[in-house]
């Protein structure tokens, strides 16, 4: 599968072409086997080699730290395999892609092969042991972790008190299905923002990507309380869904996610959604960003306002410019760059 993709930003945003980053090469290289290690053991990753690299090894890796996301990406050139396991990784969820060579995971005693055309996702608290092996000389991953706190919220508004590692989640999925595509597509979007800083710079964003990878994970791939998510045939009360309204038009500047909001008002996430689609005919995520853009407009069409339209569209959680412009001229009949020169009285 070809995963490189060109994307072209237009009006508010930038005119570039831009580099798939799942495949692009890592930033740091070496030949040793222990410079390999000791730039992964202080994130929790245990690693030893059988054989031994020989001469002709290298490796490019890096690693990209979020606040609730971090990304792990590997680039192996030698004919040789490798184990290694996780620790300190209760309630952390990975993603993982290859790009080139195979794996072999044991996960709770069994064993689950992987290749380029599946991506695998595994509770690290069943991670055993991975054992992976180049292919023609090359050995190439990328493995997205969503942390304990993001994983525990969406865990706990959906199913109660559940653990991770109690799900027995499918740790394969084809990456020819629909929901392989969309978790591809997350992974993607989650690494480039982790990269470029973005998702650092905007944990609104960052906290409501997290929350829709695990979301939907726990909806579309195969678990043992699957059947819990089809038991819900009321919708929530319209009180519920005005007081949701009302803390998410109070609490715009938040990093909100829909757990955070159901907690609030006291129901599932799943019933939290299925109330807004009753009553307002759109997800509860959409209404936040109607809410946020709303916010936007408002301060752009500010004549006092000195920031570039980026920045504030950044600050309220819209991380890809292209998509932003789009979204906001849908809303408002004209560009944010037209809101801000009518602002300004160079637009009538």
């Amino acid at each position: 599968m070809d995963r490189a993709i060109r994307e072209q930003q237009t009006s508010d945003g930038w005119d570039l072409m831009v580099e798939d980053v799942l495949a692009a090469p890592p930033t740091r290289s070496g030949s040793s086997f222990e410079e390999l290690l000791e730039m992964l053991h202080p994130h929790g990753i245990n690693a030893h080699s059988s054989p031994r690299p020989d001469e002709s090894f290298r490796w490019h890796a890096d690693i990209a730290i979020g606040a609730e996301i971090d990304v792990v990406r590997a680039d192996l050139s030698a004919g040789w395999d490798w184990r290694y396991s996780y620790e300190n990784s209760a309630g952390e969820l990975a993603i993982s892609l290859l790009n080139a060579g195979q794996a072999e995971m044991l996960i709770a005693g069994k064993s689950i092969q992987r290749t380029p055309s599946e991506i695998a996702i595994v509770p690290l608290p069943t991670m055993q042991a991975q054992r992976v092996e180049a292919v023609d000389g090359r050995y190439s991953s990328v493995t997205l972790t969503l942390h304990t706190g993001a994983v525990t919220k969406v865990l706990s508004a959906t199913f109660g008190s559940t653990a991770l590692e109690d799900l027995n989640l499918t740790p394969i999925v084809d990456l020819s299905t629909g929901i392989g595509q969309t978790l591809l597509q997350l992974v993607r979007t989650s690494t480039t923002g982790l990269y470029d800083g973005i998702l650092v710079r905007s944990p609104k964003a960052s906290a409501l990507l997290s929350e829709a990878a695990i979301q939907l994970i726990l909806e579309n791939v195969p678990h043992r309380l699957t059947g819990r998510l089809s038991r819900h045939p009321l919708d929530a009360p319209p009180r519920y869904i005005r007081r949701a309204v009302e803390y998410m038009r109070a609490n715009p500047h938040l990093p909100l996610t829909i757990s955070d909001i159901a907690a609030t008002v006291g129901v599932s996430s799943r019933l939290l959604q299925l109330g807004f689609r009753k009553i307002h005919g759109t997800t509860p995520v959409a209404y936040l960003r109607q809410i946020r853009l709303e916010a936007i407009h408002d301060e752009l069409s500010r004549p006092e306002n000195m920031l570039p339209v980026s920045e504030v569209a950044l600050k309220w959680g819209f991380t890809h410019m292209g998509r932003f412009a789009a979204v906001y001229r849908s809303a408002f009949g004209l560009y944010p760059s037209d809101t801000v020169r009518r602002a300004r009285g160079f637009l009538s």
